[in-house]
């Protein structure tokens, strides 16, 4: 019935008309009064048609029924067919017309109901009894109450069901933002994993290609680094993929990689060819597990950089704690300068990615006199 209102209140108009029609016909009229005549019928017929547009056109089809039944009264036809027909369109008001225009428009249908009905027609030459004026008042403004309490609820549920659509839109932005940063995450752990292992592992298959024929002991060492750098990297890759594919808690709880571990990092760098040193500065202190992987993964990837541009070269890795922030910087003194390197590499947009995310920054570039230098601020103060 929701569905196809239109359909609906026209078969419901047409056995309403039928019905009137019926009724006027089989009608007994007393000596002396006046039948139902032509204009009769059609008046019975314009107080119940508009009843198949009362949702469409809830006011103009009341005022049609209304003036249509209120003349049918004045002309003083027997019987009353189309009475219901009334309730029907005060009722429709109520229910499809926004206040306070459905309430005027009620207020003047129930007077003129109450003052054509009670005074002037059905009871012309006798006394008005006491009820008549209150039990049309209550009868035609219990109509309109109902028709406005069903407003009120229907508008009401669809408040309910807008904030409810609102809500899981908003909930499936979320999840799609969470996605979306989760992935970048991920990229972000395996770029640095991948990248930092594969160019120490091909700076030391270079030099084991190069000496190999002169000094097969020293290639030997080369050969078991990159396979302990291997097998370093395959060991934290699992890690990082099996957080994401397992639900096994031990897994999901392993260590990330933090401070502590800048020892087997720089063990790596130094087997690849590039001596680095690690200065520390300030108080060290115990620093979010996160930071401290945001952290090693800016020096990871700056060493990285430094294997695969900076040539022969000397590196320095400094970490200085302050009250509020942890400063990481990271230069080496090799043909940075002279590397066209904007910061627009994933490298780098990680690592700031990384800052960022605590609210710091990160800046990099070539040094003046020679070389790079990556300098990252990590606030430390809100992340304890």
């Amino acid at each position: 019935m929701r569905s196809r209102p239109l359909v609906t209140d026209t078969i419901f108009a047409g056995v309403f008309m039928a019905f009137a029609i019926v009724a006027g016909i089989t009608a007994e009229v007393p000596d002396g009064e006046r039948h139902i005549g032509v204009l009769g019928w059609f008046l019975i017929i314009f107080a119940t048609v508009p009843i198949a547009t009362r949702r469409r056109l809830p006011v103009i089809s009341m005022w049609i029924i209304l003036l249509s039944t209120l003349t049918f009264w004045v002309l003083d036809y027997p019987d009353d067919p189309m009475g219901p027909g009334l309730l029907i369109a005060v009722y429709s008001v109520g229910a499809h017309v926004d206040r306070p225009a459905s309430f005027r428009h009620a207020v003047v249908a129930i007077s003129a109901i109450v003052v054509v009905g009670t005074i002037g027609v059905l009871i012309p030459e006798e006394d008005l009894p006491w009820f008549a004026v209150p039990a049309f008042f209550v009868m035609y403004g219990t109509a309109f109450v109902l028709g406005d309490n069903l407003r009120t609820r229907r508008a009401y549920l669809r408040e309910l069901e807008t904030a409810a659509e609102r809500t899981a839109a908003q909930h499936r932005a979320e999840s799609q933002s969470a996605v979306a940063e989760e992935r970048t995450r991920i990229a972000r752990e395996l770029h640095d994993v991948v990248a930092h292992s594969m160019s120490v592992m091909v700076v030391q298959a270079g030099a084991a290609r190069r000496i190999i024929d002169t000094n097969p002991a020293m290639a030997a060492e080369a050969l078991g680094a990159i396979e302990t750098t291997g097998r370093d990297s395959l060991d934290e890759m699992r890690r990082i993929l099996g957080v994401l594919r397992s639900d096994d808690e031990e897994l999901q709880l392993a260590p990330a990689p933090g401070l502590d571990d800048f020892s087997r990092l720089i063990d790596q760098c130094e087997k690849a060819g590039m001596t680095v040193d690690l200065v520390l500065e300030g108080e060290a202190q115990p620093l979010p597990a996160s930071l401290e992987l945001s952290a090693y993964r800016i020096v990871q990837e700056s060493l990285t950089n430094a294997l695969k541009h900076a040539g022969p070269a000397r590196a320095s890795v400094c970490l200085t704690y302050g009250e509020h922030e942890l400063v990481v910087r990271v230069t080496d003194d090799g043909r940075g300068a002279s590397v066209n390197n904007t910061g627009a590499g994933q490298g780098l947009v990680g690592m700031r990615e990384r800052a960022e995310a605590f609210g710091g920054s990160l800046a990099a570039g070539p040094r003046t006199g020679g070389g790079y230098v990556v300098a990252a601020i990590l606030p430390i103060g809100d992340h304890r």
